[in-house]
């Protein structure tokens, strides 16, 4: 490899690394509210909704999030819901394996019902 392929690289690394951090701080700074944001939502009376939601002045507005959250609390568990079911599942897998260790296999079965069936033969014929 020649000096400028070499070159080529590590520039290509450094800047592929700068863009990936900036990226990363204008994600971070987007993501966080304004301070102008925060100290507007600490003077506002603590009954004002249309404070807390701007442009979601009207009532049906409301009524349809409440609805939403309604159907998100229907789609999906709450915690001690999930441990439940981790504890139902659990339940459900000790009995499947206590079964399997407990009964008898389909070969099991045949070959035994085989040696009963020439055990039985053989006392016909005698």
């Amino acid at each position: 490899m020649d000096f400028d392929t070499i070159y080529n690289m590590i520039l290509t690394v450094g800047m592929g690394a700068i863009t990936f951090f900036l990226k990363r701080s204008f994600d971070k700074l987007d993501s966080r509210a304004s301070h102008s944001d925060v100290e507007e939502l600490k003077n506002d009376e603590p009954g004002n909704i249309k404070n807390i939601l701007p442009g979601r002045e009207s009532r049906s507005d409301v009524d349809e999030l409440k609805d939403k959250l309604e159907s998100a609390d229907e789609k999906y568990a709450s915690k001690s819901e999930l441990n439940e079911l981790k504890k139902s599942i659990e339940k459900i897998e000790n009995n499947i394996d206590f079964l399997k260790e407990n009964t008898v296999r389909n070969s099991d079965f045949i070959r035994t019902m085989t040696r009963l069936e020439t055990k039985i033969d053989d006392l016909k014929r005698e």
